[in-house]
């Protein structure tokens, strides 16, 4: 089921399949949000629950049992119920099943939020621990927008968007491995880190390179990571407060999207014994605490 919201600038279309935003357009008809053609990647913006990126043999193991778990979890697979909506806003949860079970041993609660404002799109994700026993997970948004976008009179290129982080700070890239594990360094130690050497701090320029199975940030302070069209000046920020990494991503072959995604959590390590207990970077929460994740979409 699809949920429309709609104020004086701007148009979103929700799926309660993940919860996830399956449109977000301006009142003049230009399209932010990635389409979802399957042949490309069938995704929009998923929410990365319990899991983020990718997972060593596509398992895990919690006090010996192993718990079949795939890329970037299975929040975004999964129906959500919706909980209320008005013209502006609505909000969906998720919460354990027979299903997930199989997947993530603990009980809990997946509530997203969404609400159009003046300035775009406020997006956050809380998990609520409703175990009797601590609970432990990763979370993070996955947002694809159109690039190029091709909404003004002559058009744009892939070149001409550049990835920009608010403080234009010095990068530091999390070393990751071609298939997109988390690397390690010659001690075995991971993650390891290293300077992304940007030409200009804090700015990514689209290139055909593209950024083949991610490219992964740490230790930055800006509070925004955003696409800039360079020649209209026009930006799509995403929240990136005190968020600890960030992945950036574009499809592979003819430039048509590019993702920006905070993470509470990392992919999981090239070398790993599958103990959830000791993967590196999780969020734990104890019975009855939550935990909000905002991943808000602002338009400039």
């Amino acid at each position: 089921m699809n949920i429309t919201l709609k104020n004086a600038r701007f148009e979103a279309i929700i799926s309660t399949h993940g919860a996830e935003i399956n449109s977000l357009k301006g009142a003049d008809g230009t399209e932010y949000v990635w389409n979802g053609d399957a042949s490309v990647w069938k995704y929009h913006a998923p929410v990365l629950f319990p899991h983020v990126g990718r997972i060593r043999d596509q398992f895990m193991t919690v006090k010996d049992k192993e718990y079949k778990l795939g890329v970037n979890g299975f929040a975004r697979d999964l129906e959500f119920r919706l909980l209320h909506s008005s013209e502006t806003s609505a909000e969906f949860e998720l919460n354990e099943s027979a299903e997930t079970a199989e997947k993530y041993p603990w009980k809990f609660s997946l509530k997203v939020f969404y609400e159009l404002t003046e300035k775009g799109l406020t997006f956050t994700s809380t998990v609520t621990n409703t175990d009797s026993e601590e609970i432990s997970f990763s979370l993070g948004s996955h947002s694809a927008f159109c690039c190029p976008r091709n909404t003004d009179a002559e058009g744009t290129a892939n070149s001409d968007y550049f990835i920009e982080f608010e403080k234009k700070e010095a990068l530091t890239g999390v070393a990751t491995t071609s298939d997109g594990y988390i690397a390690s360094d010659e001690d075995g130690i991971a993650p390891y880190t290293f300077p992304y050497g940007e030409k200009e701090p804090g700015i990514i320029p689209l290139t055909a390179e593209g950024f083949g199975n991610g490219h992964f940030f740490t230790a930055f302070t800006s509070d925004w990571v955003g696409l800039r069209n360079r020649k209209n000046g026009s930006l799509v920020k995403v929240n990136t407060k005190d968020y600890p990494y960030l992945m950036i991503w574009q499809n592979a072959g003819e430039p048509r999207f590019v993702c920006i995604e905070p993470w509470y959590g990392i992919p999981d390590p090239e070398v790993t014994d599958h103990r959830w207990e000791l993967k590196p970077a999780l969020i734990s929460l104890q019975p009855g605490k939550s935990f909000t994740a905002d991943q808000s979409i602002t338009i400039e």
